[in-house]
């Protein structure tokens, strides 16, 4: 049993995408229990250092004179509350730092706030070749967090850590185990509704976003391998200050780790993303996350 719970590590590790690509986060996914715990509590470190930006015209500008680094300290709450029912919640506190040869800064503040329902729909009560395991999720999104359109006083958007706007969406989760290998399929779509900064007013937009994530259990101390690749992508948002929308935002993120179970109720893994390897990144900060999770399971 152990070994099965590595995958839910794979939907908790890493902090969600957040408001823009200013917020630099990893690749996220919402978290979706296999076991019916009655709690799962995780925890999570991140480092997270951007390389650099890519505008509309896809060219990516190495930064060589500035540094931006955002360090991630998320808990991620999730539960099974009836059998095939669970709902989740998750924050982080935020921490980012700015330089260049001119200035030095940083700010802390706490990220929006995640919630979701989620329904088994499609249970696996016997083994099936083809057939995975479907749930539906209800998600929810928080304002608690800090925006680009907030006043700001860090380049480079480094002290932004969410859309500070409510957002409502629908999510689905495809889970199948060829022990030792579990696949995973996730996708969300979230809208994001308009709200008026000071003196400009933000229209509604989505915050969509495709995964498909692989572990394997090694036969080796309850290690596990897993990798994947997380796309995001932000559509336009009209500004009323402006008569050009913002531009789609999207980047896609390859995620590797390593993971360690420690009986049933403790786990703990290390996993490394980059944004700079793969797809067509636009309006975006590209950036490299270092992770440690620590997991555990109350049934």
């Amino acid at each position: 049993m152990g070994r099965i719970l590595l995958i839910l590590l794979l939907l908790t590790l890493t902090a969600k995408s957040l408001a823009n690509s200013c917020c630099g986060q990893s690749p996220a996914s919402f978290t979706v229990l296999s076991l019916e715990q009655r709690l799962s509590l995780n925890t999570s470190y991140s480092l997270i250092q951007s390389q650099g930006r890519v505008y509309d015209s896809q060219d990516f500008f190495v930064w060589k004179d500035k540094k931006r680094e955002i360090e991630s300290l998320k808990i991620n709450l999730a539960s099974s509350f009836a059998s095939r029912h669970q709902a989740f919640l998750s924050s982080a506190l935020l921490r980012g730092s700015y330089s260049d040869p001119i200035s030095s800064e940083s700010s802390q503040h706490f990220s929006d706030t995640q919630i979701g329902y989620t329904y088994e729909a499609l249970p696996e009560y016997r083994f099936s070749y083809w057939k995975p395991v479907v749930y539906f999720s209800l998600l929810g999104n928080i304002p608690t967090g800090k925006s680009i359109y907030d006043s700001s006083r860090l380049s480079e958007g480094t002290d932004v850590t969410g859309h500070n706007q409510w957002g409502l969406g629908l999510g689905i989760t495809l889970r199948k185990v060829y022990f030792p290998l579990t696949i995973t399929f996730q996708a969300k779509s979230l809208k994001i509704f308009s709200k008026t900064f000071e003196s400009l007013e933000v229209s509604d937009f989505y915050d969509s976003s495709l995964a498909l994530l692989f572990n394997y259990a090694l036969n080796f101390q309850q290690l596990a391998l897993n990798f994947g690749f997380t796309t995001n992508q932000l559509s336009n948002r009209k500004i009323t200050t402006s008569q050009i929308p913002s531009g789609v935002m999207q980047s896609t993120t390859t995620l590797m780790g390593l993971q360690r179970t420690f009986g049933d109720a403790w786990s703990a893994g290390l996993n490394y993303s980059d944004q700079t390897l793969l797809g067509n990144p636009k309006n975006t900060l590209l950036n490299r996350t270092l992770s440690f999770n620590i997991n555990y399971n109350y049934f």
